[in-house]
């Protein structure tokens, strides 16, 4: 079995892994979001995902938040945080990696309103290139640059102009991008 396809075949492995990420993410996510980053993504089977949540929700595992714009959000409750202090290890770690890293990559592709600032600043070793990407009043990244040149600073920032979204997807797509390992707990 290639483990970058398996998909968990049971609703347990199904709740289990949807409370994993709650937990790894720590903050509400709201519905829609939860449903693309495990059934549009393949990793989970629509039929087990939602009877998964059905039974959370019902037992208290996870939490129903409705927010000011009366979107609906799951949070993991206090039974979720022991469920998943129990039972993780019954799923793969590999796939409990793998949907923590959809999840990543969802938010990073979900960019609303992406604003860059670049500033440069000459220096006896080349050039400084100071790059910072916002998501509204949200600072997502700093980065500071040592380059041979201005013009190559210059170029660097025109790239990174282009598209700060897919930039910023590609620096988390790269840092969270891990070969798979055989499960070690």
């Amino acid at each position: 079995m290639d483990t970058a396809e398996y998909r968990p075949d049971d609703v347990n492995s199904v709740k289990i892994l949807l409370c994993c990420l709650l937990h790894n993410l720590d903050t509400v996510i709201g519905s829609e979001e939860l449903y693309d980053i495990a059934v549009d993504s393949g990793i989970i089977n629509y039929f087990y995902y939602n009877e998964a949540i059905e039974d959370l929700l019902k037992n208290d595992t996870i939490i129903s938040v409705v927010d000011d714009n009366g979107n609906t959000g799951f949070s993991l409750g206090e039974k979720g945080e022991l469920f998943v202090k129990n039972f993780a290890s019954y799923v793969e770690l590999s796939l409990r990696k793998r949907i923590i890293f959809e999840a990543l990559r969802y938010k990073a592709r979900k960019l609303q309103n992406a604003s860059l600032t670049l500033d440069y600043s000459d220096c006896e070793n080349g050039c400084r290139l100071e790059c910072s990407i916002s998501d509204g009043d949200v600072k997502l990244m700093e980065l500071n640059l040592l380059t041979q040149s201005r013009y190559q600073a210059e170029m660097i920032g025109e790239r990174i102009s282009d598209n700060p979204s897919s930039f910023y997807n590609d620096i988390i797509g790269y840092s969270i991008q891990k070969r798979l390992e055989p499960d070690k707990e």
